[in-house]
């Protein structure tokens, strides 16, 4: 049996590096949806995808209340972008960067924070379906390449 990293096999953990890496060398800049769509046409089928989950934009206060357990198909942020699609984009950057990504039962728990003060302050958790996630990610390997 394959071993698994925080419940992902090798191959999920080589596409989720290669969405980094595409994220970090392309998207990272990005300041808005329409030059999103403008640079990457064929990504406009994210919208359709992320439909599927809610983004919901909400205060640090309230994201605290959350609890570590959120609800199905949910993802709760901060520090919001000009769009929802790139503000789960940017938090899903950082959740696998810094390893706050974990897979079980199906699903994907996501999980991005800073820190102010030297307090923990979370800015984005959530759960979405672990086909949801790689359908995302796989729309950004397939359509954006890395040359």
């Amino acid at each position: 049996m394959e071993e698994k990293i925080h419940g992902f096999s090798q191959m999920e953990i080589v596409d989720l590096y290669h969405y980094l890496c595409i994220y970090v060398s392309k998207l990272e800049h990005i300041e808005n949806q329409t030059i999103f769509e403008e640079e990457y046409p064929k990504t406009k089928e994210l919208k359709k995808t992320m439909s599927s989950f809610v983004c919901n934009n909400c205060t640090k206060e309230s994201l605290k209340v959350i609890g570590l357990a959120p609800m199905d198909d949910l993802v709760s942020m901060t520090k919001c972008r000009s769009s929802k699609t790139l503000s789960f984009l940017h938090h899903l950057r950082n959740s696998i960067a810094h390893g706050q990504l974990e897979q079980e039962g199906g699903y994907v728990f996501l999980i991005d924070y800073g820190f102010e003060d030297s307090t923990k302050v979370f800015s984005a958790r959530g759960k979405i379906k672990s086909s949801t996630l790689f359908e995302i990610v796989h729309i950004i390997n397939n359509n954006i390449k890395l040359s």
